[in-house]
Order: structure tokens, then C-alpha cells, then sequence
């Protein structure tokens, strides 16, 4: 009797180091992530105040990383590019791979931050000073540099992207696709990205100043 191929099983998605996480951790988790909001706004006051670049500082610092809908907007990301993975050559995603690692990096690095504090059995709500000292105690400065080099390396890519001419009627029939798959939030999200990095037609000074101020930010909490 002749049999057909076995049909090639789908390689397993690696899971978010978040999907194994407890509610309680979930909840410190949000609030490493509020403490790092402020932190960044205050770092960045001069940039949110200039009009120029306040628009790209509203975006980057309160959007791209702010808790709120975080977790629904990752998981649009992620089926859209489980989708691209599987029909386009890899080398041409390089950057939307990056992006993920980032994404999925700074999620492992804030969950250990939340274990961290949890150990503390502290009663009170996560402090900036909670929040450093945990980062101290991990000592994992390799990965925070790691984070902090996809984080400019993908940051300027999307920054010469969105100043590509035509670009936004290039991207229309990729709102339709996400739309087919229930995800057009996930564009919505990234078309704000889009006009955000293409209201500012020189970014390096910003981009500059993030690398600069968070290189010496890992570096006096980790010599």
C-alpha cells in the first residue's frame, strides 16, 4: 500500500518568557513598566518639550513601551510575523526579527526585575529605587547591552523606513492583509509609528541622546 509524505510538522513558536508567569508577576511586571515610563519621561523632558520631537517622544517612550494593551498588540505582532517567516526569506525580515528579539528580551528582563522585588516580599507598590536596585542585583549587564543595541539598531532602521518616498501607499495593501487576519490593530499601532519617526526628518540627535543617556544609565547601575 503506497502512502503519501508525511506532512512536515510547523516548528513549535517559542513561548514569551511572560507565558509562564504568575498573576501576581504580572501585575509586578506592569509595575516595572510604569516605573521605567516615568523614569524615561523625566530623562527625556528636554526632547518631550521641544515640539520637534515631541510627537516621536510621546510615541517611543508612552506608546511603544507603556503597559496598557501591551500583551493584545504583542500578539497581533506575533501572528503577523509567524505569517511573514513562513513566506518570505528570513534575511528580508532581518529587522522585524530583531524587533521581536527585543520585544521578547526586554519581556524575560523586566519579569526577572518583578521576581527580584518579589523575593523582597515588600508591601508597597514597585519604586524607581525598588526598580534599580532589583537591576543591580541581577547583574546581567551582557543583556541589557544586548537590549539597548537591537533597541538602536532597529529604532534607526524604522526611522529611515518611514522617510522612504511613496512608502505609505506601499503599506496600504499591508493594512488590508492585517485586516483579513483581525489584527489591524497591530497596524494602527504602526502606522502612529510611522508618522511619528516621519514627522521628524532628522532624528540622529534624538536617537543619539537615547543611546548616549541609557548607555550611562546601564553603566552606573552595572560599572
Amino acid at each position: 500500500m503506497a502512502f503519501g509524505k508525511k506532512k512536515k510538522e510547523k516548528a513549535e513558536e517559542p513561548k514569551s518568557a511572560l507565558d509562564d508567569a504568575s498573576s501576581d508577576e504580572l501585575f509586578i511586571v506592569d509595575q516595572v513598566r510604569k516605573v521605567q515610563v516615568d523614569r524615561l519621561r523625566q530623562t527625556y523632558d528636554d526632547y518631550f518639550k521641544n515640539p520637534e520631537y515631541t510627537k516621536i517622544s510621546k510615541y517611543f517612550f508612552e506608546q511603544i513601551y507603556g503597559a496598557g494593551d501591551k500583551a493584545s498588540r504583542d500578539a497581533a505582532f506575533n501572528k503577523i510575523y509567524e505569517k511573514l517567516s513562513a513566506a518570505v526569506n528570513p534575511k528580508r525580515i532581518t529587522r522585524v526579527t530583531q524587533l521581536k528579539q527585543l520585544n521578547e528580551l526586554t519581556d524575560e528582563l523586566d519579569l526577572r526585575v518583578a521576581r527580584e522585588f518579589m523575593k523582597s516580599r515588600k508591601k508597597h507598590a514597585l519604586t524607581l529605587e525598588d526598580f534599580e536596585a532589583c537591576y543591580r542585583a541581577l547583574n546581567n549587564k551582557d543583556e541589557r547591552e544586548q537590549q539597548l543595541q537591537l533597541l538602536m539598531e532597529t529604532t534607526r532602521f524604522f526611522h529611515r523606513l518611514a522617510h522612504i518616498p511613496l512608502l505609505g501607499f506601499v503599506i496600504k495593501p499591508t493594512q488590508y492583509a492585517a485586516r483579513a487576519l483581525g489584527v489591524e490593530y497591530i497596524m494602527e499601532f504602526f502606522m502612529e509609528g510611522y508618522r511619528s519617526f516621519r514627522s521628524v526628518k532628522n532624528a540622529e540627535p534624538f536617537m543619539q541622546a537615547i543611546e548616549d543617556r541609557e548607555r550611562e544609565y546601564l553603566n552606573r547601575l552595572l560599572p
